[in-house]
């Protein structure tokens, strides 16, 4: 059952702007109609100089110029924890502008709407001079072009969770790794956590990445104990417990072992 979350981030992006423009909303539903297979149906439902309200699919959504940047306060955290992005401050710093996109939650699949709210901002990405995208519910930014490249290969089975979902590892003082993520949550599902790693970063990465996924994919409870085979040398346990930042939340806590037993 997908968890209830009242979070103001939620179904919210922001895409900033080298100039203060509005795109045509007639040339976003092109761009998505012509880059995502299965598009969905869109309706312009209202429109003034600075703001459209849509249909896509079977969601409401607005979008709005705004004609001043995002505060710097607001992307600063973001920027710093980029490690894919790492000229995410300088690229961001002079954006004159930004769209704010959001997706009116109506009460259907958390993924649906990720996939919709995906869409959407890939429109307006393709359809102006934008600079960076910020992913409200993963609290992320990414680069335009990267965006753009992962959105169009979004399917039901190959998610774009890396836009989505952000998997943090922060290096330990004795050298091995811990990991947790954020976004997962506002999917419908457990935040995932592991305290230790002895292994290299990219591998744990791809674990929690394949987990992850293995949770959104799946409709199947993951309980206490439950095993979960990640390669043929490697599975995870899990454990449910508290967080390693906030004692009110619960997460998965992850631990690997040999498949062997």
């Amino acid at each position: 059952m997908e968890q209830a979350l009242k979070d103001p981030l939620r179904w919210l992006a922001l895409v900033m702007l080298r100039e203060p423009e509005l795109p045509e909303f007639d040339q976003v539903a092109r761009f998505i109609g012509e880059n995502f297979a299965n598009a969905p149906t869109m309706e312009v439902a209202g429109s003034t100089e600075n703001l459209f309200t849509c249909t896509i699919g079977e969601y409401t959504a607005a979008v709005t110029l705004v004609p001043r940047p995002v505060p710097p306060s607001q992307l600063e955290g973001p920027c710093a924890t980029a490690w894919y992005w790492p000229t995410a401050s300088e690229a961001l710093r002079d954006h004159q502008a930004h769209l704010l996109v959001a997706l009116v939650d109506e009460g259907s699949k958390s993924i649906d709407k990720s996939i919709a709210l995906t869409q959407l901002v890939s429109g307006l990405v393709g359809s102006a001079a934008s600079e960076g995208v910020f992913w409200g519910p993963g609290r992320l930014v990414h680069p335009p072009q990267a965006f753009l490249e992962q959105a169009t290969q979004l399917t039901p089975q190959d998610l774009p969770l890396f836009l989505w979902i952000d998997f943090r590892i922060e290096r330990e003082n004795d050298g091995n790794s811990r990991l947790y993520t954020t976004g997962l949550e506002a999917l419908g599902k457990t935040e995932l956590e592991v305290a230790h790693f002895a292994g290299e970063p990219q591998v744990l990465l791809e674990y929690a990445y394949n987990l992850a996924h293995y949770q959104l994919c799946k409709q199947k409870q993951i309980n206490e104990g439950d095993t979960i085979g990640l390669t043929e040398e490697v599975q995870a346990v899990v454990h449910l417990g508290k967080s390693m930042f906030d004692p009110q939340l619960e997460v998965i806590q992850l631990e690997f072992q040999s498949a062997a037993g």
